[in-house]
């Protein structure tokens, strides 16, 4: 019986640059930002909860950043953060993402009363 050639349609990848301003990272590079982002968040918190009046998140944000590197450094790969994370926090990668969209919108509500008291105190200086 005469063998059958059988081809596997190759897949030809996706320029990822094709988008240019618009493209977008990829989704492990969004996903260890989050990651990086909310230990830093949970450490700040345990910090601020022990430190009390002595904490200053701009103080503790250089530390981590001398320990752990900046996001873009990756001094840590994702499995060792999230080793880190689920040891420290006993945090896994989802509560880490809902971690992180807790923090985004403590920020935001945090943006939006600085902009409400700023326009409340120029109205009452005019």
């Amino acid at each position: 019986m005469p063998s059958r050639k059988s081809s596997t349609p190759t897949i030809q990848p996706i320029d990822g640059s094709i988008l240019g301003e618009y493209a977008v990272s990829n989704y492990s590079e969004r996903v260890y930002s989050k990651v990086y982002y909310s230990i830093r968040s949970l450490c700040g918190l345990v910090a601020k909860r022990s430190l009390k009046e002595t904490f200053d998140w701009d103080e503790f944000k250089e530390r981590f950043t001398t320990d752990f590197g900046n996001v873009e450094e990756k001094r840590y790969n994702l499995e060792q953060l999230l080793e880190y994370a689920n040891r420290k926090f006993g945090k896994s990668l989802e509560d880490l993402i809902v971690q992180n969209q807790i923090s985004w919108q403590r920020r935001q509500e945090y943006a939006e009363q600085i902009e409400e008291s700023r326009s409340q105190n120029s109205g009452v200086s005019n």
